[in-house]
């Protein structure tokens, strides 16, 4: 056992997951309503631009306002989580992370870096290190953490109840995909694509301050059982993250180097099949009967 962790002690249990978050959702649903609702409302109204399909024009608007609507949409994370864990109001929240923006989307960066680049290895370590970093941005926003270290912080924290974490995250999935489907049915039984999609964005501003304060208990659940790994400034832990990182550096590259490759194969295999004549006029190949009709004699 690493000597700055505590004796392993098995996580909550489901029962008081739900409970503790319930409690801290009606306490402070208000405020973190009204973080998220903005980011969701220009979403809302891209979406219906396109969906409209009232012109190239209107389109490419509704596809750069919807664009801007979900960049807002994520960095409203962190004001979430900031409210949460310091119980602030919204305007305390925003101002407090706002200058946290491009620390946040270089984060965001090596995570998905790590984590394609894992997946690319192996699926399984892909699906281990998503799990064993899905805690990164509770780290940024309350440790004030940054860069790989934030993610190591992730990892650290989810060790040893990688099993427990990954258990409770797929049952929030769960609840979220039972929630949309009582939506989306009834509606698209009674109404139109556009609409049903619109009601399935309407449950945002209601689950996703759930989904944060669900996911806080865990990570608070996590530090109660490691009051040392908070105070702790170390850069061991991150080779894998790094390698897989890099390695997702390289994979788009690496995919698009070969999508070149086949289609130029494809087309030098064309190229070589084909039988064009000196002037450039196709030549049908040998036992193909070309039928010559009267207009043509």
């Amino acid at each position: 056992m690493d000597k700055n962790e505590a004796p392993k002690i098995a996580l909550h249990s489901i029962g008081s997951l739900f409970g503790e978050t319930w409690k801290r959702y009606k306490a402070q649903w208000s405020v973190l309503m009204e973080i998220i609702l903005l980011p969701t409302l220009v979403v809302i109204l891209g979406g219906v631009l396109v969906g409209l399909q009232l012109g190239s024009f209107i389109s490419a608007l509704g596809i750069l306002i919807l664009f801007v609507g979900w960049v807002v949409f994520a960095f409203s994370i962190l004001p979430l989580i900031y409210s949460v864990h310091h119980l602030e109001g919204v305007d305390a929240s925003y101002k407090a992370t706002i200058g946290w923006f491009w620390p946040f989307v270089w984060v965001g960066i090596l995570e998905f870096l790590a984590v394609i680049g894992a997946s690319f290895m192996l699926i399984i370590p892909g699906i281990w290190l998503g799990v064993a970093l899905s805690l990164t941005i509770y780290v940024f926003v309350t440790e004030g953490r940054r860069g790989i270290d934030a993610l190591r912080q992730s990892k650290d924290y989810v060790k040893g109840y990688w099993w427990s974490v990954l258990g409770r995250v797929l049952l929030l999935e769960l609840v979220y995909l039972v929630a949309m489907l009582v939506i989306r049915i009834p509606v698209a039984l009674v109404s139109n694509q556009i609409v049903g999609s619109l009601a399935s964005v309407v449950i945002v501003p209601f689950f996703v301050p759930y989904a944060v304060i669900y996911s806080y208990v865990i990570f608070q659940n996590l530090r109660e059982r490691k009051p040392g790994l908070a105070e702790m400034q170390t850069k061991e832990g991150t080779g894998f993250i790094k390698t897989s990182a890099i390695v997702g550096i390289f994979v788009p590259i690496l995919l698009i180097i070969l999508a070149a490759a086949l289609a130029g194969a494809g087309l030098f295999y064309m190229m070589r099949h084909a039988n064009f004549d000196t002037n450039l006029n196709y030549a049908p190949p040998p036992g193909y009967n070309v039928q010559v009709y009267p207009s043509q004699q």
